[in-house]
């Protein structure tokens, strides 16, 4: 599973514009893809459906990531440097040629593998087991189908994790064994995920006096598991600072719209569009503008690097709460039958008066 030579035939045998569809691929098992995903359900479908979906990728990624830092495996051009990496261009600076295993189903040689854990400046993006775009993608389509039950979604889930899977070592990012990792990791996640589906515990996290500051054993449960657990995994540094930022946002703009009540999620098919619209840019403008400011001000010589990534990616996640209240405020949740409903009564109601 950890051989670089069918990495390197693949690579060989393609061209520029197949390179170009393969990018375009991997970017969906990308964050910012992702990201999109989930605004364009929770407010243009259903908020409970989006943020369950959520709840599942983001797990997916936390877990995918723990893995990575406990077994450390380097990704394939370090092994061999003679794999491109593709998806950045970026020329492979390892020591190491050639010295893939023989064996598909043999690990990569020992002296690689020290050299590789030994290297002080290695992050999370680093590693390569499990491939995280194989089981995102696996936990997206996979969960979008159990909450939707759709048959064109059901028909497209393993489309999409073959294609996510064969880019990714088209791209010279992850091995065989990685994507397959990935995958399994996924359908784990995704099962465990439709069996609280199942559960009364779904129905549990989406009552509000569940969110309340009382002592109460769901409330501390639930408060330890999305904002205190993954300061903890963090501090460990088993997680990145991206995804602590990610998770800790969306988590905290969530208490803040369920302990005001949930949205109902109503409205016209150009109610769902503007609240989308108002989600997606407040979410990228927020990005950007952060991505911009650090860089003009240099924040990294005052702040920490890790600290960065964590507000680059915690302030955006937390615009769905913004976004929700801007939505409210503008009525998009309510249908336009309903306010003409209301019309008509008030009008009868005056007329009765009168």
């Amino acid at each position: 599973m950890f051989q670089t030579e069918p990495i390197i035939y693949l690579q060989s045998l393609g061209n520029v514009w197949f390179t170009c569809l393969m990018i375009l691929i991997t970017k969906m098992g990308s964050s910012a893809f992702l990201a999109a995903v989930i605004i364009c359900i929770t407010f243009g479908i259903s908020f409970r459906k989006g943020f369950l979906l959520f709840q599942l990728l983001i797990w997916t990624g936390l877990i995918t990531e723990i893995i990575k830092a406990i077994v450390a495996f380097p990704r394939p051009d370090f092994v061999d440097n003679r794999v491109l990496n593709l998806e950045s261009g970026v020329k492979s600076t390892s020591p190491f040629s050639g010295d893939g295993p023989d064996g598909v189903f043999v690990l990569p040689d020992k002296e690689v593998l020290e050299a590789f854990r030994h290297d002080e400046a290695l992050t999370h993006s680093c590693f390569g087991f499990p491939s995280g775009h194989a089981s995102l993608t696996t936990a997206l389509w996979g969960g979008s189908y159990a909450i939707f039950c759709s048959r064109i979604i059901k028909i497209m889930t393993p489309i999409m994790v073959l294609l996510v899977a064969f880019s990714r070592m088209y791209l010279g990012r992850h091995f065989l064994g990685d994507v397959l990792g990935g995958t399994t990791l996924g359908l784990i996640l995704l099962t465990a995920f439709i069996l609280f589906l199942k559960s009364p515990l779904k129905d549990e996290f989406f009552r509000k006096e569940n969110f309340e500051l009382a002592f109460r054993w769901q409330n501390i449960i639930f408060y330890f598991v999305i904002l205190v657990l993954l300061p903890a995994l963090a501090a460990l540094s088993l997680v990145s600072a991206k995804a602590a930022g990610f998770f800790l946002g969306t988590n905290v703009a969530y208490i803040l719209i369920i302990r005001k009540g949930l949205p109902d999620d109503t409205g016209s098919a150009e109610q769902r569009v503007l609240r989308v619209f108002i989600a997606l840019l407040l979410f990228g403008v927020s990005c950007f503008v952060l991505a911009v400011g650090f860089d003009a001000i240099e924040a990294a010589s005052f702040l920490s690097f890790k600290l960065i990534e964590f507000l680059e990616a915690f302030v955006p996640a937390s615009t769905i709460w913004i976004s929700t209240v801007a939505c409210i405020k503008l009525n998009l949740y309510r249908r336009e039958i309903a306010g003409a409903q209301e019309s008509e009564l008030d009008r009868k109601s005056l007329e009765k008066s009168g």
